[in-house]
């Protein structure tokens, strides 16, 4: 069996970089080493690199904290591809066979080579998705294996602005000389985290709230059938509510305590409000521009739901993720507006964490998706000191020795023996007399002769 593979993998977020290390066993199974994060506030936005120098020195940060905490060297990263230009286009690819030809590997594979070649105006492709195939007029979900004089791929192309990919390898590769083990869709990470072959068979919508945008994808029949950012996240509401004279740092706060999706009308109690000139924000102001920003966002997910043209064919409803989703009552409000049913995601099993588990929380599970998805080994383990040789393989490799030459060890050890003794009584001889000279020699410093009259 293969040995335990260490994973690293660096998310670039909106609010935060998050650097996570996990090991994967010979099972499949992932324990989270750790976590670190640094706040990315003024380095990128809505999910894209804009400033290099400052990334690059955050995510140098976040590399020799996990190496210090886990006394290893980390050779290579996965990094998550996601940020508000990335989206999905439905593609298709034919190709005319001759009569009875056998669909195989080969030949998917050119299709989906193919695909990547497709002009898409301001747009890398960075992904190839396959949906159905469709052989002889026939829809077929594992082609390979069959015969057919025509194929054609149904697919969907993961695009987004060239700049992504750039600015990525410009921190990473070129500021820190630290090679890209692979570019991983952030899509593709918060499924692995998150859903189960049921939920993506029956058909579900997948969404991330983070901080400066929100990304729907949707899976139904096990596969990625449509993806969209929107430019607004969990940031804009903080930004709405620090408009109310109150700073940035206040606004995020009263946004985790008191922010509520829907305004029931009923104020807490202890709560205490006051602006950058110590004027009171009343509470009802604090709702009606939290209320004001996520309608809007949620607003457009179902414009989007109807867009894909999957919503009514979605049985497991809708999951959700990304630390804006823990903003109070909004599951109910996408019920609300949705009709369909709701609940926020949880993780998938096998998945265990040493130490704290701040990682276990829903606005890392894209993090832990990265790890799932990584497959090769990121580290370099420590070299494991010499263990001292046991007393039994003394005792053998003395068994081992020649007759002869043993004999004539024995005798060496037993003539050394004997001069050790004769050795040691001459050495206990000389102790004692020098012991008693000293004694003398003492006494006689203490009670001096006396002298004659």
């Amino acid at each position: 069996m293969e040995a335990d593979k260490y994973i690293v993998a660096i998310e670039l977020g909106t609010s935060k970089i998050v650097g996570i290390v996990g090991v994967k066993n010979e099972d499949g199974r992932l324990n989270i080493l750790a976590t670190e994060k640094e706040d990315s506030a003024g380095c990128i936005k809505r999910g894209c690199i804009f400033n290099v120098e400052d990334t690059a020195s955050k995510i140098q940060k976040i590399i020799k904290k996990l190496e210090n905490r886990l006394s290893l060297k980390i050779t290579k990263v996965y990094v998550g591809v996601g940020g508000q230009s990335v989206h999905s286009i439905s593609h298709s690819v034919f190709r005319q066979l001759a009569e009875d030809t056998p669909i195989t590997d080969m030949i998917i594979n050119s299709l989906h080579a193919e695909s990547r070649s497709f002009p898409v105006t301001n747009a890398d492709i960075m992904d190839v998705v396959p949906n159905e195939y469709t052989i002889d007029n026939h829809l077929e979900t594992q082609p390979k294996g069959t015969y057919a004089s025509e194929i054609e791929a149904h697919l969907q192309l993961l695009v987004g602005r060239p700049s992504i990919k750039k600015n990525i390898n410009r921190c990473i590769v070129e500021r820190l000389k630290l090679p890209i083990a692979g570019y991983l869709m952030s899509v593709h990470a918060d499924a692995a985290a998150l859903l189960d072959d049921e939920e993506k068979s029956l058909g579900c919508a997948l969404i991330n709230f983070g901080a400066g945008t929100t990304t729907l994808s949707i899976y139904k029949d096990n596969f990625l059938r449509y993806v969209v950012t929107i430019p607004f996240g969990g940031r804009n509401i903080t930004q709405d509510i620090s408009s109310l004279n109150i700073m940035m740092s206040e606004a995020e706060r009263l946004k985790l305590a008191f922010g509520c999706a829907i305004n029931n009308g009923e104020e807490p109690k202890g709560i205490g409000i006051e602006g950058i000139d110590s004027s009171k924000i009343n509470y009802q102001e604090l709702c009606r521009v939290t209320e004001a920003r996520i309608e809007e966002i949620v607003a457009n997910i179902v414009e989007q739901l109807k867009e894909s043209g999957y919503k009514d064919q979605l049985s497991a409803g809708i999951i959700l993720t990304g630390g804006a989703s823990l903003l109070k009552e909004l599951p109910e409000l996408l019920a609300r507006e949705t009709k369909m049913s709701v609940q926020r995601g949880n993780l998938q099993k096998g998945i265990t964490f040493s130490g704290h588990q701040e990682g276990g929380l829903t606005a890392y599970s894209q993090s832990i998706g990265l790890l799932l998805l990584g497959e090769e080994n990121c580290v370099e383990k420590p070299i494991a000191e010499k263990p001292e040789p046991v007393i039994e393989e003394i005792v053998k490799e003395r068994s081992e020795e020649i007759p002869g030459e043993k004999k004539k060890k024995d005798h060496e050890k037993k003539q050394k023996k004997s001069w050790d003794i004769f050795g040691a009584i001459g050495k206990m001889t000389d102790k004692v007399i020098s012991s008693t000279e000293n004694f003398l020699t003492d006494e006689e410093d203490e009670n001096p002769p006396r002298k004659k009259n």
